[in-house]
């Protein structure tokens, strides 16, 4: 019952507050007295039903009695709750499932409603366990996007444009891939540890691991719950962060000496990987506006030992008022959808409204403009986002290249492992995608500030 209450309230917050799942999870399994067994519980509820909340929705629609948007708030997310169990796991006995969620409404809808509430449940968990083997997809022949998007879980505007860019077997793997549960994956710090080093102790701790494809000093584990609760982990010999994630600062490639600005540095990590490649030698200034996102960077800079970072509570925006002298490399890893992390954050695919784009885009476009003054005549600047969406991307470094014709698309072919330089395309850009690549969806481009 505690597993599927903390699961409640993490997928209420996640809706009502467009909070992330995982940052969620963290803080009230902190809290949360639970076994090991109901940690693992609830963090499969809350991921399985927010990664198959499209499919469950049109199973559920099909077995209630009244229009699936009027149902109750609460009394969905219950209901999620239940068939997901039912649906999906095995392990738990379909009368168990049904029993528990109805003890759950119990808990958690108060007053004269609950009998009707509970009522409401039990017929509904009991109809779908007896019809849902008998409930059809859309036919993908009249209706391919309802079909994939009911089938995969994904909203039928992002199908749709899919559809427009991909054939229909790839958006298809597309879209399977972003319901997989992808592994832990770390990044070694090389201010504290080699990767040797780090390679043996995760291996003690999780009895495999598996070196990255791309990014030499990444490693991915299967099941890496225990490396994050580890003494090496609180020591800082290495930090969560997808592979794709620290592309970016491979493209980047900062010198000994030099001064880097991350201009959207959030909690830190990539400004860790960009001190572990300064070798101690430079300096990185970290700009973030948001006050939380510097106590996370305070955090990682104690665990990790980053001595040489500058950390500045500020728009990156504005940073042509803020620095007096130019800097040799500049980091945008632009606020974005998020829709190439769906693996990880499966929320942003509910959260996330196509109209939304347009405002992401203007604010990518500023952050550029705003940084491209602080530059050195012949420095390198990278854009990055973990979406793929073209608004967010191409367009943007299109845009911004006719507004700062001093600026071009740098050639980042020599210098790069060759597995790296696989990735990108003709004009200079680096797309990774889930289904193809395994890793989250990342695009990013190095531009260059011609000399004088």
């Amino acid at each position: 019952m505690r597993a599927r209450r903390l699961a409640f309230e993490i997928l209420t917050q996640v809706e009502e507050q467009q909070a992330y799942a995982s940052l969620l999870l963290d803080a009230k399994l902190k809290q949360a007295r639970l076994s090991q067994q109901d940690r693992a519980l609830a963090t499969e509820l809350t991921y399985g039903v927010l990664r198959w909340q499209g499919r469950l929705d049109y199973l559920l629609a099909a077995v209630t009695d009244r229009s699936w948007s009027k149902v109750d708030r609460p009394l969905r997310h219950l209901l999620r709750l239940g068939a997901y169990q039912i649906l999906f796991l095995t392990r738990i006995p379909a009368y168990a499932a049904v029993n528990e969620t109805v003890a759950l409404t119990q808990a958690v809808v108060r007053g004269h409603a609950t009998p009707g509430a509970k009522a409401f449940i039990n017929a509904i968990l009991r109809r779908l366990l007896e019809r849902h083997a008998t409930i059809r997809f859309p036919d993908p022949s009249g209706d391919p996007v309802g079909a994939l998007a009911a089938r995969w879980s994904h909203p039928s505007w992002l199908v749709t444009r899919w559809l427009k860019r991909l054939e229909t077997e790839e958006t298809e793997a597309l879209l399977q891939a972003n319901n997989e549960t992808p592994a832990l994956s770390v990044m070694v710090n090389r201010l504290k540890r080699r990767p040797e080093e780090v390679e043996e102790r995760l291996t003690r701790i999780a009895g495999s691991v598996t070196p990255g494809r791309f990014v030499p000093g990444a490693f991915h584990l299967k099941d890496g719950a225990e490396a994050l609760r580890d003494p090496a982990f609180a020591d800082g010999w290495y930090f969560p962060m997808d592979e794709a994630a620290a592309l970016p600062v491979l493209m980047l490639d900062p010198q000994p000496g030099d001064v880097v600005l991350d201009a959207c540095a959030g909690g830190g990590g990539k400004t860790a990987l960009l001190l572990g490649r300064l070798g101690g030698h430079g300096r990185v200034i970290a700009l973030d506006p948001s006050a939380r996102a510097h106590r996370r960077l305070q955090e990682a800079r104690v665990r990790l030992g980053l001595d040489r970072v500058s950390p500045v509570q500020a728009d990156a925006r504005q940073a042509a008022q803020l620095f007096t002298r130019p800097v040799d490399r500049i980091l945008v890893d632009a606020p974005c959808s998020g829709l190439g992390t769906l693996r990880r954050h499966p929320e942003r695919r509910w959260q996330q409204q196509e109209a939304g784009l347009a405002a992401l885009a203007r604010l990518q476009l500023e952050l550029l403009h705003g940084v491209a003054p602080v530059l050195k005549p012949g420095g390198s600047l990278v854009y990055s986002t973990c979406s793929l969406e073209p608004e967010e991307t191409d367009v943007i470094v299109e845009t911004f290249l006719r507004h700062f014709p001093e600026f071009v698309a740098a050639d980042t072919g020599g210098g790069l492992p060759a597995t790296v330089a696989d990735l990108i395309d003709s004009k200079g850009a680096l797309r990774t995608w889930p289904h193809r690549h395994g890793l989250d969806g990342f695009y990013a481009i190095r531009l260059r500030r011609r000399n004088r």
